[in-house]
């Protein structure tokens, strides 16, 4: 490595300095200056996998914890591409990743060359920035533009809207350093101290005038990183004020939450009962939510005012009523609406006391019959997942899979574990990379970190595994239904004579022997019994990661599924 590589060196310092801890690569000989940069760097914990797409998944899962920039480092030509899903769940979301993509220089794209494509904002519209470092930096104004385009980078992938940033890194050989190459280095930084929106006083008025008029308001919170301040916000207004909480099961609010298994009751058919539950004041805030039942019955039965809060972004109108938006985040809003409402001590009203009680009743009369219902079910994955949701110990961290996986807990609901921490991919609610975002997951914390996915889903993401990073906090629950049983649910694709090879696509595969190839516990269940009894030991082996395997009739699952859907139906 001769002089002219000092920036790339320069930027592990950077991102040091700037608080960025943890690089993942994938290993390559035209990233080699930039590895060797973030390797040799005191400060900076580096682990190496090998399939770009698993790496940038674990990043992912790594940043979601952290709620810190993650480095990526790659090769030129294909690698890069390969980073494509996790960038655009990264991008949706808004979880920061820093990406540095090693290039040939630039007179040599399209010429024939090896390893070589066109990388130039290579993830299109699904990236907050794109970047390039200048190929030399014989010049001191070329040094300096190079630490410039570093910080600035960093800076963009955390404000204004958190997401993943790309940097390309065109090298010239050589690539490798000699051995007396001193790495130390003392760049240029930018910092940056971002600014929060701040309501004006009339903005107040016409808040605290409008809640007033409302007698019937409803908050729904989708996908939400955990906040101690908005629990005890939300929880405080519920108590003084006329407005109900429902929880996303991705929320991380739920010790906030009043009305329970909404998912479960919205899917009533008695249309008499969903008009009393129809607010006049919507306020909703964080991402997307899982509950289908909840999108349809507020698309139907609009509200008349519908609020959204967000700090910066496109608006938002995912029920199809949105009247304001509000440019602010949830914690700042809901903290000085309840002053507004502490001082000026409204009366709630008898007609809040009628929309409340119409929530509640309609939770105290499915509470009782889920419970019912699944307790004398056959063995099958609605029944299961009440189950493992049951037995997760208490301040732990979930991450629940795509597909039907996450529909699953949201009819269930997560009401007996406490200081649960839940995560989901639901920016784009793929079932790629659910298992190395997870590894990351657990690398972030020693806290118990369990995932449930099903078995596609684990079969696509085999990968995962394929590192020497897996922490013994880490477990993987699967359901097996040997194909994809969401098919056999869905109302048009379970009638098709194609379902069984072209849908569901049947399979056989079982993860024992991944979990012998990884040196992972492994665990299998087939029945209620054998996976109560084995869900204890299961969480309580702390020797190293673990496998638990549920197997399932999908025959079964859908049977009694719609089963569960026709007692909902028929609420009153």
């Amino acid at each position: 490595m001769t002089e002219f590589k000092r920036s790339i060196v320069n930027i592990a310092e950077i991102c040091s300095q700037k608080n960025i801890s943890d690089i993942i690569i994938s290993p390559g000989s035209r990233s080699a200056p930039v590895t060797l940069a973030f390797l040799r760097h005191p400060k900076l914990k580096c682990r190496t996998i090998v399939d770009e797409r698993s790496a940038a998944f674990i990043a992912l899962g790594l940043a979601q914890q952290t709620e810190r920039p993650v480095g990526l480092v790659c090769t030129s030509g294909t690698a890069g591409l390969n980073y494509g899903p996790a960038v655009a769940e990264a991008f949706y979301q808004q979880i920061p990743l820093l990406i540095f993509t090693a290039d040939r220089p630039p007179e040599w794209i399209d010429q024939n060359d090896g390893q070589t494509l066109d990388q130039r904002e290579m993830y299109g519209k699904r990236c907050r920035e794109y970047f390039e470092l200048p190929v030399d930096d014989f010049h001191p104004d070329a040094k300096w533009h190079a630490e410039r385009i570093i910080s600035a980078a960093i800076n963009k992938s955390v404000w204004p809207i958190p997401g993943p940033v790309h940097i390309n890194v065109p090298l010239r050989e050589p690539l490798y350093p000699k051995s007396d190459f001193n790495y130390q280095s003392n760049p240029k930084i930018i910092s940056h101290l971002p600014t929060h929106d701040v309501l004006l006083k009339d903005s107040w008025n016409e808040i605290a005038s409008v809640w007033e008029k409302s007698n019937e308001i409803l908050i729904v919170a989708g996908m939400h990183s955990p906040s101690s301040r908005l629990i005890e916000s939300l929880s405080a207004i519920q108590k003084t004020s006329k407005a109900l909480l429902l929880c996303d099961v991705t929320s991380n609010l739920q010790q906030a939450q009043k009305v329970n298994y909404y998912d479960s009751f919205l899917g009533t058919e008695n249309e008499e009962m969903l008009k009393k539950l129809v607010p006049d004041l919507l306020i909703t805030f964080g991402g997307p939510v899982v509950s289908k039942s909840l999108k349809l019955f507020l698309r139907k039965f609009k509200p008349r005012m519908h609020w959204q809060l967000q700090t910066h972004g496109d608006c938002i109108d995912t029920f199809q009523s949105l009247t304001q938006v509000i440019q602010t985040s949830a914690d700042y809003f809901f903290e000085n609406l309840l002053m507004i409402l502490e001082t000026e001590k409204t009366d709630v009203g008898t007609a809040h006391e009628n929309y409340s009680s119409s929530w509640r009743n309609m939770q105290s009369k499915t509470a009782p019959q889920l419970h019912e219902f699944l307790e004398t079910a056959p063995h099958c994955e609605l029944k299961a997942m009440r189950s493992v949701l049951r037995r997760l110990p208490p301040e732990s961290h979930l991450q629940l899979g795509n597909s039907s996986i996450v529909r699953l807990a949201s009819f269930v609901g997560l009401t007996e574990t406490s200081g649960l921490r839940v995560n989901s991919n639901r920016g784009t609610s793929g079932i790629d990379g659910t298992l190395s975002t997870a590894v990351g997951a657990a690398l972030a914390t020693p806290k118990m970190t369990t995932l449930i996915l099903g078995d596609l889903a684990f079969f696509y993401d085999r990968n995962g595994l394929w590192n020497n990073y897996l922490p013994p906090n880490l477990r993987i629950i699967i359901f097996n239904n040997y194909g994809g049983g969401i098919f056999r649910i869905l109302a048009g694709s379970r009638d098709l004579p194609e379902l069984d090879h072209h849908f569901e696509v049947e399979h056989n595969l079982s993860a024992r022997n991944s979990a012998a190839d990884h040196g992972l516990n492994y665990f299998f269940c087939d029945s209620a019994k054998s996976l109560e009894e084995a869900l204890p030991l299961f969480f309580s082996t702390k020797d190293k990661p673990a496998i638990m395997e549920v197997g399932f009739d999908k025959r079964t699952n859908a049977a009694t599924f719609f089963k569960f859907k026709s007692l909902m139906k028929e609420l009153k």
